[in-house]
């Protein structure tokens, strides 16, 4: 299986070859050209063919009618610059690979039910983004989606860059998608205001030792909160949508869905109930203990703000969140505030879902896949088309900084700039584009580093198909809902009292059936593995 990609683009390769082979011999042939695009070591693992393929195969026709591609992508508003940028796409496009492109925004709060919509009523949709991988077994089913495996001949930029990974988007022979390009490690940490930190005496190295993989070590984050709070009397500690208990991803491999995961990041074969181990057992507890603190406000199993809206609003010190190297320097840009970032998770985990957890996928409606495709690759690896869907056009919503950065133009920021998405990392490459201001010069090698030093899960790879227990899954579901925030941020009486009555409902819910399916389908791609 880890062959997949290479054997099935080498195939292609050798079909197109042949064919080129009985055409006209006085016909240049593509195939003499070296590989273009990807690094000299990508290419030698696993492009070379591939950039043959692409040249000799490629559904991009200069000389036809201009094919329409419906790409659906998250933009943060509408704002005045928007048609100037759509059109500045669309002519990029035209010129390089005869394609139009039919922009169809959506925010986070309009995109699910804006695609739910869209696949059901098989409306024109060419690609777009899955951020919720537990609904591809589905979508295959309902045929929603295409097979990526049958036009691997049109993304050889893809397969240079990514290799052996995009094996991770299969279920079974489907290739359900391509993963952005964004950090891959799972790691979270907090999030706290630098000037306050400074105040009562802390710094980010102070904490160097702590880290949920032994929940022992939080409380020396009890000793900060309690500074913070005789500092600040009046002021929240700890607030925001996440709980330790959330990072269930970051601390093993959830195996998509959480119900059943191998436990120690991964490094075990064996399927449990992580909700019936110590380590949650002790999370929970520390939220419990941090609630009855008052670190947490009142209302933190309530409320709907998250942690870049409370700090921004002046009165929070901390908050939970997933992080990465450039953390700080995003949370500064969101909130206006210096922060701190403290890892609580080490160098985190790199498990499928670093690579699922987003997706570009085929729409079944596209009127032509194979062109669709080629679209994805171009605008893969196409610098030009990055920078103006995230930060808008050159020289009028940005400027390349003296050090290669993306950058405000003089006298504009946030406030009255024409469009600035900031949303690079849920499109398809985000290091192709410039990186914005504030971050360091190499913050791409960073992503690199930090995902080669991630712990690698034993089943790195493995996707289970949860069709066969999807009823199951719909109910353990709605039973965490139900009690997920208590656990996270530890508003219960008795914490085994609520920890038993949680375990017991998951399981009249079925999780022993969906822990017992995971088994056989890990065994067996275990096996397949050798």
């Amino acid at each position: 299986m880890k062959k997949r990609i290479l054997c099935a683009v080498l195939a292609a390769g050798m079909m197109a070859l042949s064919m080129s082979a009985c055409g006209n011999s006085s016909s240049t042939s593509s195939s003499d050209e070296p590989a273009s695009s990807g690094s000299s070591s990508e290419a030698e693992t696993s492009g070379g063919e591939s950039s043959e393929v692409s040249e000799s195969n490629s559904a991009i026709d200069m000389e036809g009618e201009p094919y329409t591609v419906h790409f659906m992508y998250l933009n943060q508003t509408e704002g005045e610059s928007y048609t100037a940028v759509t059109e500045a796409a669309n002519a990029l496009a035209l010129e390089e690979i005869n394609m139009n492109i039919d922009f169809i925004p959506v925010t986070f709060g309009t995109a699910s039910s804006t695609l739910q919509m869209m696949l059901a009523a098989n409306e024109p949709l060419d690609l777009f983004c899955n951020t919720s991988p537990a609904t591809l077994p589905s979508y295959i089913e309902a045929g929603y989606i295409l097979n990526w495996a049958d036009y691997l001949d049109q993304i050889p930029d893809v397969i240079d860059y990514l290799g052996d990974e995009l094996n991770y988007g299969y279920i079974g022979d489907f290739m359900t998608g391509i993963g952005v390009i964004k950090e891959r490690a799972n790691t979270f940490g907090l999030v706290a205001r630098t000037d306050i930190l400074t105040e009562v005496g802390y710094t980010a190295e102070d904490f160097a030792d702590v880290d949920a993989n032994d929940p022992a070590t939080l409380e020396k984050l009890d000793e900060l909160f309690a500074a913070v709070q005789q500092a600040y009397p009046n002021m929240t500690v700890l607030a925001g949508q996440q709980g330790l208990s959330n990072y269930v991803g970051s601390l093993t491999d959830s195996l998509g869905d959480g119900f059943g995961v191998l436990e120690n990041n991964g490094q075990t074969t064996t399927v449990t109930n992580w909700y019936e181990s110590d380590q949650f057992k002790q999370l929970v507890t520390t939220a419990k203990r941090w609630y009855d603190a008052h670190y947490y406000s009142a209302d933190a199993a309530t409320s709907q703000d998250t942690g870049e809206t409370l700090l921004k609003a002046g009165n929070m010190f901390s908050y939970l969140v997933g992080i990465k190297p450039n953390t700080a320097a995003e949370k500064k840009a969101q909130c206006g505030y210096d922060v701190t970032v403290i890892p609580l998770n080490g160098v985190g985990n790199y498990t499928t879902s670093s690579y699922t957890a987003m997706q570009y996928c085929l729409a079944n409606a596209s009127e032509d896949p194979a062109k669709a495709a080629a679209f994805y690759n171009w605008a893969f690896q196409s610098q030009e088309f990055e920078d103006l869907i995230n930060w808008g056009i050159e020289g009028v919503d940005w400027v390349e900084t003296e050090d290669g950065l993306a950058a405000y133009p003089e006298g504009m920021d946030s406030s009255n700039v024409g469009y600035h998405n900031d949303f690079g990392w849920i499109y398809p490459n985000q290091t192709a584009g410039h990186a914005w201001d504030g971050n360091p010069v190499d913050i791409w090698d960073q992503y690199k580093t930090a995902t080669d030093s991630a712990i690698k899960s034993q089943a790195a790879g493995f996707v289970y198909d949860s069709t066969v227990v999807s009823d199951q899954v719909a109910a353990c579901n709605a039973t965490l809902e139900q009690y997920t925030k208590s656990m996270q941020f530890g508003t219960m009486d008795d914490v085994d009292a609520a920890i038993a009555e949680f375990n017991n409902a998951l399981k009249s819910s079925g999780l022993e059936t969906i822990i017992q399916e995971k088994q056989t389908q890990l065994d067996a791609w275990l096996a397949e593995q050798g």
